[in-house]
């Protein structure tokens, strides 16, 4: 090598790059963590953690939707027709509610510190709110949430696996009208005001109550493992392929609230593994291939259980970014 000459790279992923001299003494296993590491930092960088994603939240919905349909085949060996959902349903029905809600942010990685400020402010409201201020123009006053000065805390109408799940177990207990106790979830403090429940229409909530209905019959897998065999044999691929096209078939969906449930589990995934690894939006590539080595040599139980979680999507990072890696000494 000329004197001068920059030295070439030892590992690239997408624009990031790291020299050999970076990775002096990694092994090749850490230099496959890095490459991991780095490209779910880019995606956190340029906000793209959704598209990153889509491939396996779109391979949940499928799993989903294999659920349903074994539900259905469940009911249909059993029987049990739409009058027996109905009158079932009547009883213990799906409901959407309408919620203003005020969100003091303090996630849970943060501090104790930071927390109790967070609960502290929280608190205060909550004193306001009982001494009668108007509980949306305090949402517009005081909530952290980005937009709820403009929608005083309006949120759109929710269903069950809409919202994070202590959120809903605080709404669905209201009346409308009446507000929550102060509710911590993974993203920090929140009031809650019910403004409206109503009871989603039983075509919409049959696929639920359907597969309610079905556990408590016999083990829905059993029987579709029984139809797929007669379908389609034992081949994993033929399987797959017989219950999606069984499931066009019938028209079933899974529906839109599942559907929102499953993207916000990448979410929150994504969400935490950024928080816990120190990855922020708007990194430079050299930005990220520092936070990248820091994240690497993190000995924190958690950021190791980030690492291995990211080892297990190798395939779904690849799939997004180009990644080269060097032998160890080359």
């Amino acid at each position: 090598m000329a004197c001068g000459a920059p030295e070439p790279p030892a590992l690239t992923v997408g624009p990031v790059s790291f020299t050999e001299n970076q990775l002096l003494g990694l092994s090749e296993a850490s230099r496959t963590s890095l490459a991991q590491l780095a490209a779910f930092a880019l995606s956190v960088a340029d906000s793209s953690t959704d598209e990153l994603g889509a491939p396996l939240v779109s391979e949940w919905t499928e799993d989903r939707l294999v659920e349903i349909l074994a539900a259905e085949l469940t009911l249909e060996k059993n029987d049990v027709g739409d009058d027996v959902l109905e009158a079932r349903y009547l009883t213990d029905p799906e409901w959407e509610l309408t919620v203003r809600h005020i969100l003091f942010f303090s996630e849970r990685w943060r501090a104790a510190e930071h927390r109790a400020e967070a609960a502290e402010k929280a608190a205060r409201a909550m004193e306001s709110l009982r001494a009668g201020a108007d509980f949306a123009e305090t949402a517009a006053r005081l909530s952290e949430e980005p937009g709820a000065v403009g929608r005083q805390g309006l949120l759109t109408p929710g269903r069950e696996g809409s919202w994070v799940p202590e959120f809903w177990t605080s709404a669905l207990v209201l009346e409308p009208g009446q507000i929550s106790a102060v509710t911590e979830t993974q993203y920090g403090y929140h009031i809650l005001r019910l403004e409206d429940r109503t009871i989603v229409p039983f075509a919409e909530g049959r696929t639920v109550m359907a597969r309610d209905v079905a556990d408590r019959i016999e083990d829905p897998k059993s029987v579709l493992d029984a139809w797929l065999v007669e379908a389609a044999g034992n081949d994993p691929a033929a399987r797959r392929a017989a219950a999606a096209a069984e499931a066009q078939r019938r028209g079933l969906t899974v529906p839109d609230g599942e559907r929102a449930e499953l993207a916000r589990a990448w979410d929150d995934l994504t969400y935490q593994w950024a928080s816990t690894l120190g990855f922020e939006y708007g990194l430079s590539a050299d930005e990220i291939a520092e936070a990248a080595l820091a994240a690497l040599a993190n000995s924190s139980q958690t950021a190791g259980i980030v690492r291995n979680t990211l080892a297990e999507h190798d395939a779904l990072l690849r799939r997004r970014l180009a990644i080269t890696i060097a032998a160890a000494g080359q």
